[in-house]
């Protein structure tokens, strides 16, 4: 059933990749059908009835995906910690929190060195804001794999230490990740370490560890964004253009290098050079949302309205189930505002709420705008909508009352 596997992880990769709703959906079925295949032939293989599992969760199907893993169980005596991972994913993905850590709970009781376990199960307490939880599954994570270090855990437990304002022992489980065999050439660990001292270290620091991170793996897009990011801040142009068109090289389909190399030139004067190469980002990845809501906000302030407005409908359509859409939706009604489209501006910021009620700049600008017209009772409404949808996220704070949201704001990339 080996070769059978493969064909049937293939497909649903495959099927992932189409943008054409009826060949995603063929692809998808053919993928069905071959994983099926493998557990008629090898009832007890547990590789099949996850990948199986992967494949109705990512199309939503959450009822069959949790008849299938209970099945699993079943047919493998509780003993694959591989299933009751995949379960309990499923389970938190659908906020069933009480039973997603009963079920990471199941996995490392059959494997205590099951690594994926402990990373989800600490990423499920993260999330649900219990960061010391999160950190004490980490550090079992760590110790329970310590044949095998996993970078993840590493990582992971290290941006939990951040988050939570401990920078020295983080710091110190960076140092230790780094020198762990294997876990050394992780290039992720590498770069979030650097991350953390952009904000808490030093330039040379800094750079040590994006030039490591480098050496692990000489094609990281991701360490040629967030390096070139920095360099950029510190005002070191030159650095940051440099360090973007190394990634571009090596990374020549990469939009979000060429979105923030984009920012770079604009910021710098250089609108034409940014035109050429947002244009560049969205032919590569139509998809790639970020890159056209900066497009169109570059067209706005240079004041080419129409323009800004026929970028930002791309946008939508690019993505329109998506968070990120919000920032599109945010900057068009921005602009509508401007050009005293107010009814357009309402219907756009109600849509940018829609897709992400956490947007805090969306509500506010709103509210803002309420403001301006005169109506103080509508923009106040409109600041409590915000602070219960911040309330409901775990980030509330005092309400910060009328404020003017900078259209330039609204320019950040969004990585």
């Amino acid at each position: 059933t080996d070769f059978l596997l493969y064909r049937a992880r293939r497909e649903r990769r495959f099927s992932r990749s189409l943008a054409d709703g009826a060949q995603r959906e063929e692809a998808s079925l053919a993928s069905e059908q071959t994983f099926r295949r493998c557990l008629a032939l090898n009832p007890d293989d547990g590789r099949a009835y996850v990948g199986l599992g992967t494949l109705l969760t990512n199309q939503k199907r959450f009822a069959e995906a949790t008849e299938l893993y209970e099945e699993a169980t079943r047919v493998t005596s509780g003993t694959n910690p591989y299933i009751w991972t995949a379960w309990a994913n499923l389970e938190g993905r659908q906020g069933n929190t009480a039973r997603a850590r009963k079920l990471y709970e199941g996995a490392v009781v059959a494997d205590a060195g099951h690594a994926a376990a402990w990373h989800g199960w600490g990423g499920l307490e993260k999330r649900s804001g219990n960061l010391r939880r999160a950190q004490d599954l980490f550090v079992k994570g760590i110790k329970n794999t310590i044949g095998t270090p996993n970078p993840y855990l590493f990582q992971s437990l290290a941006l939990t230490l951040e988050e939570m304002g401990e920078i020295e022992e983080a710091r110190r489980w960076y140092i230790k990740g780094t020198k762990a065999p294997l876990v050394s050439k992780s290039d992720a660990l590498w770069h979030t370490w650097a991350k953390m001292e952009a904000n808490h270290g030093n330039p040379a620091v800094v750079r040590y560890l994006y030039q490591k991170a480098l050496q692990v793996n000489p094609k990281s897009r991701y360490t040629y964004l967030s390096w070139g990011v920095w360099e950029k801040e510190q005002g070191n142009w030159d650095n940051a253009k440099d360090l973007f068109k190394q990634g571009n090289e090596l990374n020549p389909r990469d939009a979000a290098i060429l979105q923030a190399w984009a920012l770079l030139e604009y910021e710098t004067g250089n609108p034409v050079a940014a035109r050429e190469l947002f244009q560049r980002a969205t032919k590569l990845d139509a998809k790639h949302i970020p890159a056209w809501q900066a497009w169109g906000v570059l067209e706005y302030l240079e004041g080419n309205y129409d323009k800004a407005r026929d970028i930002f409908q791309q946008g939508v359509w690019a993505g329109p189930q998506s968070v990120d859409v919000s920032k599109v939706f945010q900057a068009w009604a921005v602009l509508e505002r401007k050009s005293r489209n107010y009814n357009l501006a309402r219907t756009l910021f109600s849509c940018a709420v829609k897709a992400d009620p956490k947007s805090e700049a969306s509500w506010l600008a709103w509210a803002q705008m309420e403001d301006d017209l005169g109506l103080p009772t509508r923009a106040e409404e409109l600041r409590g909508y915000n602070d219960l949808e911040q309330e409901k996220a775990g980030e509330f704070g005092p309400n910060l009352g009328p404020i003017i949201i900078n259209p330039e704001s609204v320019l950040s990339p969004l990585f």
